[in-house]
């Protein structure tokens, strides 16, 4: 299975536009300690020639730009992009799908309540209907058109995005992980970009990963104080802390196989390559995802 990192931070990236915390400002200066970041997204293929994304950022146009097994072959249009699957419903992870509304040669995938709740009440993803197709938690299906890999969905702790809190209901199918498994290889990659805890489900499928991409977006419950006072904490906004006696890392650590952190919020220190929160996952074994990264499992 081979996987690329197309975007790395939280909603906004880094700089994000209308942010003058210290990591923006570094990275708006080029700090090279604070590199600019997208808004996150993989890219999976089974051969290297056949792709599918998980997540459409907004970012998703620089991001293929950015990427050449993504391109049309010349003269043409044919992206080989199978399939786009969504793991929530959050505008970071599903705003790409407007841009790539003028080919409807791939499918969406996504649960019920994702494609309900965004094709009901917001009009202009309508156009993307006929190729966006409900999927079942729990239920193994094929990815790609090879055939390969293997997707199934768990859920994880419900998040409503911003704008459907009051009118749409939170369900177990509103936020979920993805296991894909290489079914020539058996290999597993394990993707959570949201988490509030490690629930005994969720905790089984990193475990049994050979590798496991998860939330990273804050490194301590009450970083946002720091800039906004009275500002929730992490746990409050759906996230589970990296650090600390109630963080992510001291279960990673202990974990066989790669493990990364994702969709880092641009308050985070692990943003900078050399702050004490970077060598303390560094040294837990874990690492820090980037834009670009590219690796096979």
């Amino acid at each position: 299975m081979k996987i690329r990192i197309l975007g790395s931070c939280a909603g906004g990236g880094l700089p994000q536009w209308n942010c003058g915390g210290e990591y923006s400002v570094r990275a708006r200066a080029d700090d090279p300690a604070v590199p600019s970041r997208t808004q996150p997204s993989l890219a999976v293929s089974a051969d290297g020639e056949r792709w599918c994304v998980i997540n459409a950022s907004p970012d998703i146009r620089q991001q293929m730009t950015a990427f050449p097994p993504l391109h049309p072959e010349q003269g043409t249009r044919d992206v080989p992009l199978d399939t786009v699957l969504l793991t929530s419903a959050e505008l970071d992870h599903a705003m790409g799908l407007l841009i790539l509304r003028e080919a409807l040669s791939y499918r969406i995938l996504s649960t019920p309540w994702v494609r309900a709740s965004i094709l009901e009440h917001n009009s202009a993803f309508r156009l993307l209907e006929s190729v966006w197709e409900p999927i079942e938690v729990g239920k193994p299906l094929n990815l790609d058109s090879t055939g390969r890999l293997q997707a199934r969905l768990f859920p994880v702790a419900p998040k409503i995005p911003p704008y459907l809190r009051g009118i749409a209901s939170a369900a177990s199918d509103t936020t979920v992980g993805l296991r894909l498994t290489d079914t020539s290889t058996g290999r597993r990659l394990v993707f959570v970009p949201g988490m509030k805890s490690l629930t005994t489900e969720i905790l089984k499928e990193l475990e049994q990963a050979d590798c496991r991409i998860v939330d990273g977006t804050f490194s301590t419950a009450d970083e946002l104080l720091a800039m906004r006072p009275g500002a929730p904490d992490a746990v409050a906004m759906g996230h589970m802390p990296i650090l600390g006696s109630e963080g992510s890392l001291e279960a990673l650590q202990s974990m066989e196989g790669r493990s990364l952190y994702i969709h880092m919020n641009n308050t985070n220190p692990i943003l900078d390559s050399h702050s004490e929160a970077t060598a303390a996952v560094r040294a837990a074994g874990v690492e820090i995802a980037q834009d670009g990264m590219e690796f096979e499992l």
